[in-house]
């Protein structure tokens, strides 16, 4: 049995692009020594909520430890190797993207409030919250999936997301310098995504489906009715050709013209009286 990821054939042009801009900007920080893209991209807790600095919720994401060995940029840039390429195969580019946008300002979020209320000062950088995010994603479609935990446990990827989201609930109050409350908010972002995605995507289409559905309700209540007039005008049918349109009566003449109507109304789309009249 395989373990790891082995994700093949071209690298998905959204992989591409993020893994540019995560590299493109951790060396402009390097090299200005976090003066620029740190003091304006990442996600400080008071600046974001006392200046209204709000697009910090997303550029937090590119930006990257600066002290050696540089494991928090190549460890994140592996794992959206590992997760993302499967990911935008199977989600598609544009939903993707959408995902991972969304998970990383949903951390982001769930970071600024966790700190704000503990009156911490800290400062949240990397891509982790919206990387837990694809995890949770991976583990949904690839639930089978085993890679080896510590290089040593094999694990089925839903189990391991359960594992990894168990040791960041545990670690939250730690002071190790890791913002476990944003991974664990990406964690909770991809499950309310997905545990709300087929209901969402169910109501949308009945919505949009509306106006067909009343249309096929009315046809099918005036075919009802009709049914029920061709048996009371039958015996008035077979008077006509007896004796007939002089024979009838006021009575007979409104239930005929109640079902010339009724015709009008369904627009040619009821079945003949013949053909009403062999399914009896």
């Amino acid at each position: 049995m395989a373990y790891g990821f082995t994700p093949t054939g071209t690298l998905p042009r959204a992989i591409k692009i993020l893994l540019i801009s995560n590299v493109a900007l951790f060396l402009i920080d390097l090299a200005t020594d976090g003066r620029f893209v740190r003091e304006w991209l990442a996600l400080d807790p008071y600046r974001t909520i006392h200046n209204w600095e709000v697009w910090r919720l997303a550029t937090y994401l590119f930006v990257h430890d600066l002290n050696p060995p540089f494991l928090h940029i190549l460890i994140n840039m592996l794992l959206l190797w590992m997760f993302g390429t499967p990911l935008v195969d199977t989600m598609g580019e544009r939903k993707f993207w959408w995902f991972y946008i969304c998970t990383g300002v949903f951390s982001g979020l769930c970071s600024l409030v966790f700190y704000s209320i503990t009156n911490n000062p800290t400062t949240v950088i990397g891509a982790s919250g919206a990387l837990f995010g694809l995890m949770f994603a991976f583990a949904k479609f690839f639930p089978t999936q085993q890679f080896l935990i510590l290089f040593l446990f094999p694990v089925q990827a839903r189990y391991a997301v359960i594992i990894f989201g168990a040791v960041e609930l545990l670690s939250i109050m730690s002071n190790d310098r890791i913002a476990h409350i944003t991974h664990l908010g990406g964690a909770v972002f991809a499950w309310m995504y997905f545990k709300f995605e087929d209901r969402g995507v169910e109501t949308f289409s009945r919505w949009k489906n509306r106006k067909a559905v009343k249309m096929q309700k009315a046809v099918r209540k005036t075919e009802e009715e009709l049914g029920q007039v061709m048996v009371d005008i039958d015996p008035i049918l077979k008077k006509i050709s007896q004796t007939g349109m002089g024979s009838l009566t006021k009575e007979e003449k409104d239930k005929l013209e109640h079902a010339s109507e009724l015709k009008r109304k369904a627009k040619g789309k009821l079945i003949s009286l013949d053909e009403y009249r062999n399914r009896q």
